[in-house]
């Protein structure tokens, strides 16, 4: 019997076998012209029995159809020995995601970027469909492939559209298509159950499919499961009709058992809590029998768009919980507030206590609050934002579900029985590899976190002693600024005393010579008393703060935790003893006794494949036996007696060591405000200074240029002097007037020059009442010689 078959430029065999389905079969074929592979569909009897249009129908949507998510048609041809049409296609050599799904890996359902890219191609090549009015009615994992292209990407496509037809939004159908698994409701009561229901169909009846699918690719489970399976058909119908509405699952565990119902996928689920989010309310409206509730394909499209869109997610180790989580943020939409809440969602920390830092940096240094999604920086599961919380210093491991048993054994050697059993232990294996890479890999996340805030503390820090230094040497120029001020001030006091003391001394000798009151022409008002106040005093009591409390706390920590790096130390030495999952290459360990299971598990698929072992097979088969059970030892006590300890030990050193940290930060940042209140204080005063100085200045020069023309008119001299004096002294005010203070620096410039040249005025202003004292004897004498010789 021959195995090959043929067309005219596509070669086949038989034995090649890639599917089967209830109207033909796939195999891998060759083009004959370039030795390509392909895909080949045959039809057999049953198929032919079907009317000629519902057999061309196939053919006619593959014409129709052209889109990256739905397989290629290459040719349709006759085959060479009469048996009818072929449809060549190109072939996946992914595999069917049913095949994928069944690998013990996927036990519990699709990493969770596959379930992305599974739900991105599904839906693009379904929104083609009805871009072209048309249904597919037996949407099923297995009739999704995965291609690898040449650059080794992943594309999932469509195939199988022997029940596919052109059926507008609001049409309806009768014919019964479908896996009863993923059938709707109302065609699975016609279909399975027989009854007589008068009902049609639309096209949303892909929709149910499609839930069931993804849910399927999400847990590695259907959602509908009664006890018993198929056998138990009506319990499988009730479940699906009598559900409440957003439920998204529910499943029978013994016969004649009540229904678990669930709104959420399950625990043992891979997606992140951060998708599932997301993926759950699509499920609940996919899986909707509600009439008035379920959706429309534009529901669908729009809802998976919306979540697509949100990739790719930041990624976030959350100390606290030691545990890695994603935040799907919307691009356009979500900002920082937004972004916030969904971290307190998965987290329980308040958005006021979050302290998130990518590297050693804030994240609000690296982003606005106004920034949307898209402007986030990017993250890796290995290179994610650090989450800390102000207020929280605990440290607790979120419980896992119970791991799966491994599977023992029977004594007696059954093929059958032996080949699952071994399957179940591969699964098993693959679930504690995946608990152990979480384990290894918050192992190093939890030191890399200790290095970020420590190198975050230590910035601070820095800033804090930076500011420490700017506030002592601001403090020390105020402190000469008050110094001069009081200075100046001091000697215009001593001006205003001495010139009431000559005009005292110059008045009486005027009324003895001239018998002329001088004091009575040069009011007192313009005179008045002149009171010194004491800044530098002032300054001094406001800067105690300083130099008392603030600078010697700030150099304390710096030189603890900066120079000495105190919280570096202490977590070295606290963790040094401690065995670390990642250090010690825990996954890789993990990973090698995965594939010793697999090893083993293969030996004995290809035993069952055999029927029948000779003695020499049957004792190798024991063997392999004996290497699963043992490697599946070993891979739990690598979970359970190394790995889980070490991250438990390694959280309570978390713990310790936060506790300590988190003091030092909320230390670094109460001196940090206080530092800033300092300033504030410093800046107010300075102001004062600087305004009030300048005052004083403007009333002094005020009493001078009322007093000097008084001075000048009784003395009888030097007029043109003070009146050059006077002009003088207006330009300078003129100059200061018109010259705006900028800042305080310039002020203080300004007021340190304005202080210089009063001290000269007010050394010629003294000069000036010498001389006129001076003159004044000399003309009393004079006279009194005069008199003499007169007589």
């Amino acid at each position: 019997m021959s195995f090959l078959r043929g067309s005219a430029n596509f070669v086949w065999c038989t034995t090649s076998v890639l599917g089967k389905g209830a109207t033909g079969a796939v195999f891998q074929g060759v083009n004959k012209n370039n030795g390509e592979p392909v895909a080949v569909k045959t039809f057999n009897q049953v198929s032919h029995m079907r009317p000629h249009d519902v057999q061309m129908r196939e053919f006619e949507v593959l014409r129709k159809v052209k889109h990256e998510n739905i397989v290629k048609l290459l040719a349709i041809e006759e085959e060479q020995d009469g048996r009818g049409k072929v449809i060549v296609m190109e072939l996946c050599t992914g595999g069917s995601l049913f095949n994928i799904l069944d690998d013990p890996e996927n036990t519990y359902g699709l990493a969770e970027e596959e379930f992305l890219l599974v739900l991105e191609h599904l839906s693009a090549g379904m929104k083609h469909l009805r871009d072209n009015n048309l249904v597919h009615r037996d949407l099923k994992p297995g009739n999704i492939m995965k291609f690898i292209s040449d650059d080794g990407s992943t594309i999932y496509k469509l195939t199988d559209f022997g029940a596919a037809r052109e059926l507008q939004e609001d049409q309806q159908f009768v014919s019964l298509y479908g896996t009863e698994e993923y059938l709707h409701p109302d065609m699975y009561e016609r279909a399975v159950l027989r009854k007589p229901v008068g009902k049609s169909f639309g096209a949303t009846v892909d929709l149910w499919s499609i839930g069931v699918t993804l849910y399927h690719v999400a847990t590695g489970q259907l959602p509908f499961r009664p006890y018993g399976g198929r056998r138990n058909r009506e319990t499988m119908f009730y479940i699906t009709t009598k559900k409440a509405s957003g439920v998204i699952a529910g499943a029978q565990t013994s016969e004649g058992g009540p229904i678990d119902w669930s709104r959420e996928l399950p625990a043992s689920c891979p997606l992140s809590a951060g998708l599932k989010r997301y993926v759950t309310p699509l499920l609940a409206g996919l899986l909707e029998v509600d009439q008035q509730k379920i959706w429309s394909f534009d529901r669908f499209f729009s809802r998976v768009t919306d979540t697509l869109c949100r990739r790719p997610a930041v990624n976030i180790f959350d100390v606290h919980g030691v545990n890695l989580i994603k935040i799907y943020l919307h691009p356009d939409e979500e900002k920082f507030a937004a972004f916030q809440a969904h971290v307190q969602d998965q987290t329980n920390i308040p958005s006021r206590s979050q302290i998130l830092l990518k590297g050693q940096v804030p994240i609000l240094q690296l982003i606005e609050e106004s920034t949307p999604g898209r402007g986030y920086p990017l993250t890796s599961i290995d290179e994610p934002l650090f989450l800390y919380s102000r207020e929280n210093n605990n440290v607790v491991i979120p419980s896992e579900t119970e791991l799966p048993k491994f599977p023992v054994f029977a004594s007696l050697v059954s093929v059958e029985t032996d080949a699952s059993q071994a399957k179940s232990a591969c699964s098993v294996g693959h679930e504690c590899k995946r608990r152990i890479d979480k384990i290894a890999r918050c192992s190093k996340l939890s030191q890399d976190a200790v290095n970020a805030f420590v190198g975050y503390l230590t910035t601070e820090l820095n800033k804090a002693l930076d500011k420490s230094q700017r506030a002592k040497d601001f403090t020390k120029a105020i402190e000469d600024l008050a110094i001069s001020v009081e200075r100046g001030e001091s000697i215009a006091r001593q001006v205003f005393l001495n010139i009431r003391a000559n005009q005292g001394s110059a008045a009486t000798s005027s009324m003895g010579s001239t018998g002329t009151n001088l004091s009575s022409s040069a009011p007192s008002s313009t005179l008045p008393s002149f009171e010194m106040k004491s800044w530098k005093k002032e300054l001094d009591n406001k800067s105690k703060e300083l130099f008392g409390d603030l600078a010697p706390a700030i150099t304390q920590l710096y030189q603890r935790y900066v120079r000495e790096n105190s919280l570096k130390s202490e977590w070295d030495s606290n963790t040094r003893e401690l065995w670390c999952p990642w250090a010690g290459k825990a996954s890789q360990r993990a990973s090698k006794l995965v594939d010793r299971l697999r090893d083993g598990w293969q030996h004995l698929l290809r035993d069952r494949a055999t029927r029948s072992l000779t003695y020499n097979d049957e004792q190798f088969h024991v063997l392999e036996r004996i290497k699963v059970t043992e490697t599946g030892h070993r891979m739990k006590e690598l979970l359970e007696k190394q790995a889980i300890p070490a991250i438990t030990q390694r959280s309570d050193c978390l713990a310790d060591w936060y506790k300590m940290a988190q003091t030092v930060f909320l230390q670094s940042q109460i001196l940090d405000k206080d530092m800033d209140n300092y300033d504030r204080v410093l800046e107010t005063f300075s102001l004062r200074l600087s305004q009030e100085s300048k005052e004083r200045y403007d009333m002094v020069c005020r009493m001078l240029d009322s007093w000097l023309p008084t001075v000048g008119k009784q003395l009888g001299k030097g007029s043109n002097k003070s009146q050059s004096e006077l002009d003088e002294r207006k330009k300078r005010r003129a100059i200061m007037e018109e010259g705006k203070w900028k800042d305080i620096c310039s002020v203080q410039e300004q007021i340190l020059l304005v202080l210089y040249k009063n001290e000269k005025l007010v050394e010629e202003l003294s000069r000036c009442v010498l001389d006129e004292k001076e003159d004044s004897k000399s003309s009393s004498t004079e006279n009194l010689q005069m008199l003499a010789t007169s007589n």
